[in-house]
C-alpha cells in the first residue's frame, strides 16, 4: 500500500493503453517495474536478512502475493522458497511460526497449545514432547521462540532498510544529476494565498523559511508541512522593479491540501509536442511555430522572460505581432525568423452570470487602498451598471491611471462611492487552477466569484438563442469538441462551487468549433439541456493566445561524494517528513484523502518520472521507499507498527498482549487497510472523483 502526494491531471485509460503498447514506451516501463519491485524488495529484504542473523527459519521470501499458492514464478533455495506472487501489491517474508493472517494465527496459537499441555504459550519454551506437526510454535528457529529485542529488530528491519535505501538512492541522483524547476512563479490562483500578498507572474521565491536558494519541490515540501495557522515567510525578489520583500503566506486549504496557489516556472522555448492544430492563435501563426522554437523578440523588443513576454502581448493584446523565432536547423547555430501571431479574441456565450459580493483584495492594489473590504458588493461602475463580471478587468483596464467611481452594496445593505485608480496589469492571474476560483479583477486587486445564476441575456447570442432566460441556474457544464462526444465528465456548477470563471477559462484552450452543452434548472419550469456554440468577443481578447512553453529546470548536481550523500540524506528527510506531515494533516481532515493514490497512480507517475530521465526516477523512487517506511511503521494491526505496539507492550508488561484482544485488533486493522485499498483503487480507476 501506498500513499501518492499526486494530484490531477491523468491519461484516460485508452490513452494509457496505447503509450503502453508503443514499443518505445518498454524501455521506461522495466525501468518503472524494476524500480518499484525493488523498493518492495527492499524492505523485504530488511526483515528477511535480520530474522536470518536472529536465526529464525525463513520459509518464504516473495514478492507479490500468492493467493491461492498462484504464482509467477518461485523456486527453493536452502529452507527458503523464493518467488514472485500473481497479484503485484507488496510482498512479504513468511517466518517459521509467524502469520498476519488472525485466523491463521489463532489456529497457530490454538495449535500450539495441544502441542504442549499444561505448558504455557511462553516464548523461548520447547514442547515437552514431538508433535506431528513439522513447525511446532515453539521450535528455537521459530520467530515468536525469539526474545522481544529480536523480535524487534525484525520487524523494524523493513522500515529501516527502505530509509537507508532512500538515502542511497537520493544521492546516487544527485550524483547523476536531476533537473529541477526553479523556484519562479509563472502565474497565481485568484484569491488564493499568494495573490492576496501580491505575488504575480516573474516574482522569484528566494527562501522559504531557513531553505535559500529553494527549487520548486522545496516549496511544495515547505507548504505540506509548514503551519497552516501560523503562516510561513517566504522572501521574493521580483525583477521586474529589482525589489525584494518578505512575506507570510498562510495556505490555503480549499482544494483538499495546503497551497498557495503559484504554478512552476515557464521557459520561452516550446514544447516538443507543439504543432498545428492547436486552439488559439498560437496554431495559426505564419510562417507556422515549430517544436522547441525559442521566442527571443516581440516586435523587435527583446524578451527574455516569460513574464516579459506576456507584458508585452498583455499591452498588444488586440493587435499581430511579430514574433523573432529562433529555430535550431542541425548542428550549427539558430536561424532567426520572424512570425506573425494573430490575436485571439475570447470566446462568449452571450450569459451574463451574477457577480458575488468581493472575495478577497490583494495586498498593495488600488483596491487595498480605497479602503474596498471582502463581503462588499459593486453593484455601479462610474454610474452603470457592472455588466458581465467576466469582461470587468478588461472594461477597466482601460481607463488605467484615471480615477474610477465605484457604488459598494455592504451586507447590512448600506451603499457607499469610493474613487479608485486603476493600474496596468502585464501579468497573469489563473482562474483555472482551482474549483470555485473567482473572477480577478487584476487592475483593481480584486477576486470576485461569479454564480451560475444568469443574470442578463444577449437576445441573439448563443445562449438566448438556446432559449435561457434571466434567473435560470445553470448546473453543469460539458465541452463537445468536434471528433470527439465529449471532454471529461463536465464542470459542476453550484453555490458552493462557482465555476463558471473556470470554464470560461478552459474554452479558451479548446479546438475551433467546441460547443458547450449546459444543464439548466430555468427559474419556472423542468430542468434541461441545451447545446451553444460560442462566439468570438469583440472587445476582449486571450493574452497568452494560446502560446505552451517548456518549464525552467537548473540541474542540481553534488559536487562531490559527500555532497551527495549530503543531498541525498536532506532529500530522503525531506521526504519522510512529507509523507508524515501529509498524514498527520490527513488525520485532522486538512487534506483531503481524495488526493491519496493507488498501486496505479503510483505506476503512472513512476513512469512519468521514468520519461524524465533516470535520476527523477530515482528521487521518485526516494519518496515511494519514505511512504513505504512511514507507512509501514504506523500503529495499525497487521502493519509493521501495529506488531511494534504488541512488542512494545510485551516489553513493558513482560507478557505478551491477550491472543482475543491481539486477533479482534488485527480483523480491525486488516479490514482498514483492505478499505483503504478498495478506496485508492477506486480512485486510481475514476470510480471515485478526485474533486
Amino acid at each position: 500500500m501506498g500513499v501518492c502526494l499526486t494530484g490531477g491531471g491523468l491519461l484516460g485509460a485508452a490513452t494509457w493503453l496505447e503509450w503502453i503498447l508503443q514499443p518505445a514506451s518498454w524501455g521506461v516501463i522495466l525501468q518503472v517495474a524494476g524500480g518499484l519491485g525493488f523498493v518492495i524488495f527492499v524492505h523485504e529484504l530488511g526483515h528477511f536478512l535480520v530474522a536470518k542473523a536472529c536465526g529464525v527459519k525463513c520459509e518464504k521470501f516473495f514478492l507479490g502475493f500468492d493467493v491461492g499458492g498462484l504464482k509467477l514464478l518461485s523456486f527453493t533455495w536452502g529452507e527458503t522458497e523464493y518467488g514472485i506472487g500473481i497479484l503485484p501489491l507488496g510482498g512479504y517474508v513468511k517466518m517459521l511460526g509467524q502469520d498476519d493472517n488472525p485466523a491463521a494465527a489463532a489456529a497457530e496459537a490454538q495449535r500450539a497449545r495441544a502441542a504442549g499441555p499444561g505448558h504455557p504459550l511462553t516464548a523461548g519454551d520447547l514442547p515437552p514432547e514431538p508433535t506431528a506437526d513439522v513447525h511446532p510454535a515453539w521450535d528455537p528457529r521459530s520467530y515468536p521462540a525469539q526474545n522481544v529485542p529480536k523480535r524487534m529488530a525484525i520487524i523494524s528491519a523493513g522500515v529501516i532498510m527502505n530509509v537507508i535505501f532512500a538515502v542511497l538512492m537520493a544521492s546516487l541522483a544527485y550524483g547523476l544529476g536531476v533537473k529541477e524547476l526553479t523556484c519562479t512563479i509563472s502565474s497565481v490562483r485568484t484569491g488564493g494565498a499568494a495573490w492576496k500578498a501580491g505575488l504575480r507572474t516573474g516574482d522569484e521565491i528566494i527562501r522559504i523559511g531557513d531553505r535559500e536558494n529553494p527549487i520548486f519541490n522545496d516549496l511544495r515540501h515547505g507548504v505540506t508541512v509548514g503551519d497552516v495557522d501560523e503562516g510561513i515567510e517566504f522572501v521574493v525578489h521580483r525583477p521586474a522593479d529589482e525589489t525584494t520583500r518578505t512575506v507570510l503566506l498562510k495556505p490555503d486549504t480549499d482544494l483538499g491540501a495546503p497551497t498557495i496557489g503559484v504554478t512552476s516556472p515557464f521557459s520561452l522555448r516550446l514544447p516538443e509536442d507543439f504543432g498545428r492544430g492547436l486552439p488559439g492563435a498560437a496554431g495559426e501563426a505564419e510562417p507556422a511555430l515549430e517544436p522547441n522554437d525559442t521566442i527571443q523578440t516581440v516586435n523587435g523588443e527583446e524578451v527574455g522572460t516569460y513574464a516579459e513576454l506576456l507584458a508585452v502581448l498583455a499591452l498588444n493584446q488586440a493587435e499581430s505581432v511579430t514574433l523573432g523565432v529562433d529555430r535550431q536547423a542541425g548542428d550549427g547555430d539558430p536561424e532567426r525568423l520572424s512570425v506573425v501571431l494573430p490575436s485571439q479574441r475570447r470566446l462568449e456565450t452571450g450569459l451574463v452570470m451574477t457577480a458575488g459580493p468581493v472575495a478577497a483584495v490583494q495586498a498593495g492594489s488600488p483596491a487595498e487602498a480605497a479602503g474596498i473590504e471582502p463581503g462588499e458588493t459593486i453593484t455601479l461602475v462610474a454610474g452603470e451598471p457592472l455588466g458581465d463580471p467576466l469582461t470587468l478587468d478588461d472594461r477597466i483596464a482601460k481607463r488605467a491611471g484615471e480615477s474610477v467611481t465605484l457604488t459598494l452594496s455592504a451586507a447590512d445593505g448600506g451603499d457607499r462611492q469610493v474613487s479608485i485608480t486603476p493600474r496596468q496589469v502585464t501579468w497573469r492571474d489563473d482562474e483555472t487552477t482551482g474549483r470555485g476560483c473567482p473572477v480577478s479583477i487584476a487592475s483593481l486587486g480584486l477576486a470576485i466569484p461569479v454564480s451560475a445564476v444568469v443574470a442578463e441575456v444577449t437576445p441573439d447570442g448563443p445562449g438566448g438563442m438556446a432559449g435561457i432566460m434571466p434567473g435560470d441556474r445553470l448546473t453543469r457544464v460539458t465541452f463537445l469538441v468536434p471528433g470527439e462526444t465529449e471532454v471529461g465528465e463536465g464542470i459542476p456548477l453550484s453555490a458552493e462551487e462557482p465555476n463558471w470563471p473556470a470554464a470560461m477559462a478552459v474554452l479558451q484552450r479548446l479546438p475551433e468549433g467546441t460547443r458547450l452543452r449546459l444543464e439548466v434548472e430555468p427559474a419556472a419550469g423542468e430542468p434541461r439541456q441545451v447545446e451553444v456554440e460560442p462566439v468570438a468577443a469583440t472587445e476582449q481578447f486571450v493574452v497568452d493566445r494560446g502560446l505552451v512553453f517548456e518549464p525552467v529546470f537548473e540541474k542540481v548536481q553534488a559536487a562531490s561524494l559527500a555532497d551527495a550523500f549530503r543531498r541525498g540524506g536532506r532529500k530522503a528527510w525531506e521526504d519522510l517528513t512529507l509523507v508524515a506531515s501529509f498524514l498527520g494533516k490527513l488525520w485532522e481532515n486538512r487534506i483531503s484523502p481524495r488526493l491519496l493514490g493507488g498501486p496505479i497512480e503510483i505506476a503512472k507517475q513512476a513512469g512519468k518520472s521514468a520519461e524524465e530521465g533516470f535520476g527523477r526516477l530515482l528521487l521518485f523512487l526516494t519518496m515511494l521507499s519514505a511512504n513505504l517506511a512511514v507507512v509501514n511503521f504506523l500503529p495499525i494491526p497487521v502493519l509493521d507498527g501495529g506488531h511494534m505496539v504488541f512488542l512494545l507492550y510485551e516489553l513493558i508488561r513482560g507478557k505478551p498482549p491477550s491472543e482475543h484482544v491481539v486477533g479482534i485488533l488485527s480483523y480491525l486493522g486488516l479490514a482498514l487497510i483492505l478499505s483503504l485499498m478498495m478506496f485508492v483503487f477506486g480512485l486510481d480507476l475514476g470510480l471515485i472523483p478526485r474533486q
